[in-house]
């Protein structure tokens, strides 16, 4: 016997309906990788949670370079084969495509903000690695020249993580 059919109604319950946010998001994205990868299609993928965080897919370039194509390639369609001549028309198209513009600067924005902290949780990372490494065997060292090494190496490891910590 196969499943019973959903019936598709919105959920009241804004706990449930973020439940179902999340598993239904993670199926879009698994049939969006899918289709990409099978097809070699460009694939763009923007959906906003009922929080209003923003999820963005792309098998190749960005969604903001997708997403320009597409409204371009929309803008030539009409401007040449519906509108040729309504000048009414051609002044509210390029206002709407100065507006998408707009969104598609501020999502480049974005995703440029959303991948910092994770560049910066990775360079720390890395330093606290050089750091938690170093350890020296101090019975070993008979040279002045050899402690003023190490002492540099301590001072310049803790100048990076106090850099980090101001970024």
């Amino acid at each position: 016997m196969g499943r019973k059919r959903l019936l598709i109604k919105r959920n009241d319950n804004p706990c449930s309906r973020q439940i179902a946010y999340s598993k239904r998001g993670k199926g879009i994205l698994n049939k969006a990788t899918e289709l990409s990868t099978l097809c070699g299609a460009d694939v763009a993928l923007l959906m906003f949670s009922p929080t209003g965080r923003l999820t963005s897919y792309t098998h190749k370039g960005r969604v903001s370079q997708i997403v320009k194509l597409t409204v371009w390639s929309l803008s030539v369609f009409l401007l040449y084969f519906r509108h040729l001549d309504n000048e009414e028309f051609l002044y509210e198209s390029l206002k709407h495509l100065k507006y998408e513009a707009e969104i598609l600067d501020k999502i480049e924005r974005f995703d440029a903000l959303e991948r910092k902290p994770c560049e910066l949780n990775r360079k720390k990372y890395e330093a606290q690695e050089k750091v938690w490494s170093y350890s020296p065997d101090v019975s070993n060292i008979y040279l002045i020249a050899e402690a003023q090494h190490h002492q540099q190496f301590v001072t310049k490891a803790i100048q990076r993580i106090e850099k980090l910590k101001v970024m």
